[in-house]
């Protein structure tokens, strides 16, 4: 009587399941925000420590950040609190969501401004000025978005969201069948057999979205890997001020400045990435308000080699204050990138300084390191 009375009540519960069996198919889903999807090809520099300088390599490689960034960056052998802080404000503010669903349905207008990126920088240089600097960059072209590759993951979305339904199908129907069963003693054993059923169902959608979460993961590492030279094209302005610092309770302003530049990466092959800088630097110290703004033409190039985890440069840069090409003062600079984790990138170069001879002046070892805020 007991096996009868189960074998009813598991029919009545599992009926429904091959009922429904023919029902049409749930939309495919966006695939949501919290995946380890590729958001961003490489972790670029401040465009605040660039302006002042201290980033290892001076031409910076374009690219975009999905959050808040920490960079602490050191010159020669002395540890400095060189610390910028950057985002992307309207990125945040209106595309930050659970679902990137918004951000791909987007306008290509929208989808550039979400690129603006703001930061805020400050060093202490070798003479013990504190340098400030306040700079906004923004991507006018990007030969590959991460973050609007809609068909990367279409398949293997529906896919799994076809397989989650119905398994959240048969795990309602137990838990309503399970609900209805009296609580009589008989039936003590075709519950704890339809809340074995019920357990074993709520450990393959586990398993299910686990392994969705790896199949993400694979797809996204192999996407970043195979474009982490993109194209792109960027453009960038600041204000940076040098403070003189006579005691430690008081600063004074010794001069300021604005820059507005342009850089642009091309990349050849799969290993290797072409980036161009020009920029345009005018500032005035504060005893000479009354005489003209001097000038600084800034022309680089730089070459790199390698992979999204670590990559080789060298790169030449000429600077004047009078001729974007009269080589005064020219600078090649030797480095690389290493991005150990997801988050953290540790970044290095030995940069060396000749004069219009190409007679050496100088040796300047700069590294950095740089944490997104994950």
């Amino acid at each position: 009587m007991k096996n009868l009375l189960f074998a009813l009540t598991l029919l009545v519960g599992v009926a429904p399941v091959f009922a429904q069996s023919d029902t049409a198919v749930a939309p495919a889903q966006p695939v949501n925000n919290t995946a380890e999807k590729p958001l961003e090809f490489s972790i670029p520099v401040s465009a605040a420590f660039d302006l002042l300088g201290v980033n290892p390599s001076a031409v910076m490689k374009p690219g975009n950040i999905r959050d808040i960034k920490v960079d602490w960056s050191f010159r020669s052998y002395r540890l400095r609190p060189n610390i910028a802080i950057q985002a992307q404000p309207i990125w945040e503010i209106f595309y930050n969501r659970p679902h990137l669903t918004k951000y791909q349905r987007a306008s290509g207008f929208a989808k550039m401004l979400s690129t603006l990126d703001v930061s805020f920088g400050t060093v202490e240089d070798e003479s013990q000025n504190r340098r400030l600097a306040l700079a906004g960059k923004i991507t006018l072209f990007r030969g590959k978005d991460p973050l609007d590759q809609a068909d990367l993951y279409n398949s293997m979305t529906d896919t799994f969201f076809q397989q989650r339904v119905e398994l959240e199908k048969n795990l309602k129907t137990f838990t309503d069948s399970l609900g209805r069963m009296p609580r009589d003693p008989d039936l003590l054993t075709a519950r704890l057999q339809l809340q074995e059923q019920i357990t074993a169902i709520q450990q393959q959608v586990i398993g299910l979205e686990k392994t969705q979460r790896q199949k993400i993961q694979e797809l996204a590492t192999l996407f970043v890997k195979e474009n982490w030279n993109a194209s792109f094209l960027d453009v960038a302005f600041g204000r940076a001020y040098t403070f003189e610092n006579p005691s430690l309770d008081s600063l004074r302003l010794a001069e300021d400045g604005w820059s507005v530049w342009m850089n642009g990466s091309f990349g050849i092959g799969r290993r290797l990435l072409l980036t161009g800088l020009a920029r345009y630097t005018e500032f005035v110290s504060e005893q000479s308000r009354q005489n003209r703004f001097a000038r600084q033409y800034l022309l680089g190039l730089n070459l790199r080699y390698g992979s999204p985890r670590f990559n080789f440069f060298i790169e030449a840069l000429n600077q004047d204050s009078e001729f974007p090409i009269r080589f005064n003062q020219v600078t090649i600079a030797y480095g690389g990138d290493w991005r150990f984790s997801r988050n953290v990138m540790l970044s290095y170069a030995v940069r060396t300084v000749y004069d219009r001879n190409f007679r050496f002046e100088n040796l300047i070892p700069v590294a950095s390191i740089s944490c997104m805020m994950r």
